[in-house]
């Protein structure tokens, strides 16, 4: 895929070139259309469309029989938001080429940036009537795309949908229900839609596609990463289909067959630090600390302001001890982004380990702060409060995450701050109120206390609250 994509634009520049060369000796002329067609393509796609139009006028010149160039012309103006001046060049085209539909087409556009649009679906049912069904699906496209100038997301879909029962083919009306749906949230639509097509068309990848991204908003996840997976196999040059299912395969955390999907992306296509980001994530997961790091190095150096790429590499220097290179990464993460809860966290686990405990306590505090409504950060607060034999301070700072937060490793925590304090009476009851909470989580108490395993009063009252396996069939 690289190398092809490096030819051809090594072709595309010595085009340039002998362009630039017949515009310095007076005159464009170039023995056939395909020249003008790929010079416009380029910079059409660079967005220089002034260029574009500049090339075009060369090509009408030359090849002005032909309503191809006009019809192209037309295109470059109304992307170029002249609509008065695309409608003109339209006229001109259909003087070449009467009862074109795709000049039909334009001209609905063009009418509907004018904000003409009960013109431009008029124009547009007329032509329905005369239309075979592929072209008829092309006339929907047309459509769809005045509903969404016009923000009517819901009769979007249901005209694309019609235009995809017409052609099941039609790629451009398969490219522009994906977001679509999104908008006018028609994903169980979506599903029986793109079912039918693939009934059809088992090899359509943009239906593939589109039907892992509509399991993917059903929280489908299998049935995502089955659809992404068959979108690309399809079309093995399908970069969004493994970036998307890799998406998914993190989420359920599946970080061996995400990497499968990374790497493909990085052997296919061009590299870019999200890319490099999200194979760092994978190897970390996975425990390789020291790969890990690597990539998110990578990442770095395609983008010096990646936060995420600084926070997994302090992540990959905490996993390997080495705390103060782990402070260091931290810091240039928080110095980019200074409001995520867990870069601070880090920051605090770091100094920890260095016996920093000043400064552990000020980033524990300033996590918890940032995101008050997490549990996890209170609670690591008040662990370290305990460790630092301060039971009172973290008690404290359990009442404060009452305000903001609810969970019941904070109802587990106070527990063993009251145990601490030698409050044992209060602390028993206080450990009540938390297996009755969440039973299956009182490890993390002995987590905080590892010696409250051994006490009989402790075993009591989780044996006499564990709930009856048998009630639950009741």
């Amino acid at each position: 895929m690289r190398q092809r994509k490096n030819l051809h634009c090594q072709v595309i520049f010595n085009l340039i070139s002998a362009y630039e060369n017949m515009v310095q000796k007076g005159r464009v002329c170039f023995s056939d259309e395909q020249p003008y067609h790929d010079l416009i393509d380029y910079y059409e796609g660079e967005c220089l469309l002034c260029r574009a139009l500049e090339i075009v006028d060369h090509a009408i010149t030359e090849f002005g029989f032909s309503a191809v160039f006009y019809i192209r012309k037309a295109e470059l103006q109304l992307q170029n938001k002249q609509a008065e001046q695309a409608l003109a060049t339209l006229d001109q085209a259909e003087a070449r080429s009467p009862g074109s539909l795709n000049i039909s087409l334009l001209r609905a556009e063009g009418f509907a940036s004018l904000d003409m649009c009960e013109d431009a679906i008029a124009l547009l049912d007329d032509r329905k009537t005369q239309a075979d069904s592929r072209e008829l699906s092309q006339i929907y496209v047309c459509e769809a795309l005045i509903y969404e100038q016009q923000k009517e997301y819901e009769h979007m879909f249901y005209v694309l949908k019609a235009a995809l029962e017409a052609d099941p083919s039609n790629k451009e009306a398969l490219s522009s229900i994906w977001y679509c749906v999104e908008y006018a949230r028609k994903y169980e639509e979506s599903v029986a839609l793109h079912e039918k097509i693939i009934d059809e068309q088992p090899f359509n990848a943009l239906a593939w596609y589109n039907l892992g991204a509509a399991h993917h908003y059903l929280c489908n996840h299998l049935e995502a990463i089955e659809a992404y997976e068959y979108a690309f196999l399809t079309n093995e040059d399908f970069e969004f289909a493994y970036r998307d299912c890799a998406e998914v395969c993190l989420y359920v955390q599946n970080y061996q067959k995400a990497l499968q999907c990374y790497q493909e992306v990085m052997e296919r296509f061009e590299p870019d630090a999200d890319l490099f980001l999200h194979i760092g994530k994978c190897y970390l997961h996975l425990g390789n600390h020291l790969v890990a790091k690597t990539f998110f190095e990578k990442a770095t150096h395609f983008d010096p302001y990646c936060d995420e790429a600084f926070f997994g590499m302090g992540e990959c220097y905490a996993g390997l001890k080495e705390w103060r290179n782990a402070v260091d990464a931290y810091r240039r993460a928080v110095l980019i982004e200074d409001r995520n809860e867990d870069y601070f966290a880090g920051l605090g686990e770091a100094h920890f380990h260095l016996h920093n405990f000043n400064k552990a306590e000020t980033f524990f505090r300033e996590a918890a702060d940032t995101a008050p409504e997490e549990a996890r950060h209170w609670t690591r607060l008040a662990h370290f409060l305990v460790d630092r034999c301060r039971p009172e301070d973290a008690l404290k700072v359990l009442d404060e995450a009452e305000d903001y937060a609810y969970g019941p490793e904070l109802l587990y925590c106070r527990s063993a701050c009251l145990f601490v304090m030698e409050k044992k009476k209060e602390a028993l009851l206080a450990l009540e109120d938390a297996l009755f909470e969440d039973f299956d989580a009182h490890d993390s108490l002995f987590n905080l206390l590892p010696v409250l395993e051994q006490d009989r009063d402790v075993q009591a009252v989780i044996a006499t609250l564990k709930p009856d396996i048998h009630s639950s069939y009741d």
